[in-house]
């Protein structure tokens, strides 16, 4: 079968994409990637077949992202879907979620000429499936403007489904003439662009007829949509493995510190500060190893002596040498250590799932998140750590979450499953 995988130009969107597209590649079947011209290079370096569509997204590099335009548009969108499965629900929460993520995300990241050609990829190419991201919607409209079966495929906690089916309940309650759905509004209007017109809504177009989901079943919400599980397989990209990370540690225990975009940029007003990372780890008898920019170690100047600081490391190699780590909550983060069995210690940035993954990590018992940010100091920061690695409940936690990852089907072991649904979906 022809199998059309779709994200918008974000690198780490991609990269959970790669191991089941190239699954379904190595299986026999045919597959190519669309995403804006930004991403070509990144997908055609996976060794799948890329096909440019819509204008350049132009993404600023992750160290300048907090001050680019599109960058706010999404952090605003970002901000309006963080909450967790137990946070209120109000009918003007959902309203302004959706439509702040419509307007800043789904519009910005899925443009009416980005659709345009999409559509028009898919009326040329006539997959049989579309597996989307599921913030590009312009997967779902191609696929029923060419009658394709569609799945989502995730990169983290379903928080889009979750607050979605929470928003339409509430509109459910609303009297006709008050239901304002700005996200059912777009997606109507960009279908009925390509010629295509619905009877009546279809709530397929924001969930997918199924979604392949990585996370953990144990740290699912419950949700009743059709998932099918897949064991998350890290992705990093190009890289090399460097030599120091093959030569004996100088310390007993080595801790991964890696501070992602929004912790990258912390003396210009991220979640914490990375003076006191490095003050929380200043003396501990292990290795810490840093994942900072250039631009930020230049900033710190003079590291701990027990700090390694690099620009980049694969995580899939270092993680397995490690027995912590600190970071920012980032999807592609958060998986890798669940894959591994390492025990987290995460400072949320308050972005998109944090709040979902921090609720569902302290649950499993895998590690610990700090809650409470406006009092965070070096003191506190070390203490957390030292917890982390000294009480071997979290690494026991990690190690369950470990053994549920290895017993979930592999990517290729959910080939034929795709193979069957899209037989019997396809319009």
């Amino acid at each position: 079968m022809r199998v059309l995988f779709t994200t918008f130009a974000a690198p780490s969107h991609f990269y959970a994409q790669v191991t089941v597209a190239s699954a379904l590649s190595t299986a026999g079947h045919e597959v190519i990637v669309a995403s804006q011209p930004d991403l070509i290079d990144t997908i055609t370096a996976a060794g799948l077949t890329a096909v440019a569509v819509g204008p350049q997204l132009d993404l600023e590099p992750e160290t300048q992202q907090a001050t680019s335009s599109f960058a706010g548009d999404r952090n605003l969108g970002g901000l309006a879907m963080s909450n967790s499965r137990h946070d209120p629900f109000p009918w003007e929460r959902g309203l302004g979620m959706f439509s702040a993520m419509t307007a800043f995300v789904f519009q910005n990241v899925c443009s009416e000429q980005m659709v345009d050609d999409l559509v028009r990829l898919a009326r040329d190419w006539r997959p049989d499936l579309v597996v989307w991201d599921p913030l590009t919607l312009a997967g779902p409209v191609a696929a029923k403007a060419v009658g394709a079966a569609h799945a989502r495929l995730l990169f983290g906690p379903d928080q889009m489904a979750r607050n979605r089916l929470a928003f339409r309940a509430l509109l459910d309650e609303r009297p006709p003439e008050l239901r304002d759905d700005p996200l059912a509004e777009w997606l109507v209007w960009s279908l009925a662009r390509q010629g295509v017109r619905l009877d009546e809504w279809d709530e397929e177009l924001v969930c997918g007829q199924w979604t392949i989901d990585p996370t953990p079943a144990s740290m699912r919400a419950p949700l009743g949509l059709h998932y099918v599980n897949v064991r998350y397989v890290p992705y990093n990209g190009r890289s090399a493995l460097p030599g120091w990370l093959r030569e004996e540690p100088p310390y007993p225990r080595r801790v991964c510190l890696t501070l992602g975009v929004s912790l990258g940029e912390v003396e210009d007003g991220g979640t914490v500060a990375a003076g006191d990372l490095m003050a929380a780890v200043d003396g501990l008898d292990v290795e810490v190893v840093a994942a900072l920019p250039a631009e930020l170690r230049e900033r710190l100047g003079t590291m701990p002596r027990n700090v390694r600081a690099v620009d980049f490391v694969p995580l899939n190699a270092l993680l397995p040498s490690c027995a912590g780590i600190i970071h920012h909550g980032g999807s592609g983060t958060f998986m890798t250590a669940l894959a591994h069995g390492v025990p987290q210690l995460v400072v949320p940035d308050l972005m998109w799932d944090s709040k979902e993954k921090s609720l569902a990590l302290t649950a499993s018992g895998a590690g610990l998140v700090i809650q409470d940010q406006e009092k965070l100091s070096p003191d506190h920061l070390r203490e957390r750590i030292t917890t982390l690695l000294d009480d071997p409940a979290y690494a026991a936690g990690a190690a369950r979450m470990r053994a549920e990852m290895v017993g979930t089907p592999s990517p290729n072991d959910i080939v034929p499953v795709l193979e069957r649904l899209t037989a019997l979906r396809r319009g």
